[in-house]
């Protein structure tokens, strides 16, 4: 994983894959990018290099969003994949983060759908 920061943002760019064996680490990994993220953020976490994205790596980018927001951060999602966005939009994840199919598209706010902030927490 390679994290990289551009002002205010933090780039997150993941290779290999994501799955029920190693997604301890992937949470670990992605919520110690996210303990770093600061306001206003966003926190981009590109995964067009991922070779497997498994339903449990949503899931900690799902429970990773809320935190950011509560922090006034936005977390972006960002693929190539069609299969990622098919995942988004047929999960109603876009409800819970951004996705965008370039990062060029993430940093230009060119993302589809900000769920916006999270109340209460």
């Amino acid at each position: 994983m390679l994290v990289e920061r551009r002002g205010s943002a933090l780039l997150i760019c993941a290779a290999g894959s994501v799955d029920a064996s190693n997604v301890a680490v992937w949470r670990r990994l992605v919520g110690e990018a996210a303990g770093v993220a600061t306001p206003p953020g966003p926190l981009i976490i590109d995964t067009s290099g991922l070779e497997f994205m498994g339903v449990c790596a949503f899931a900690v980018l799902v429970e990773e969003s809320a935190s950011c927001r509560r922090r006034g951060i936005r977390l972006c999602l960002v693929s190539s994949q069609h299969i990622a966005s098919r995942v988004v939009a047929a999960a109603g994840l876009h409800t819970h983060f951004s996705f965008a199919a370039t990062v060029e598209d993430a940093f230009g706010g060119a993302s589809s759908e900000d769920p916006g902030p999270v109340l209460g927490g």
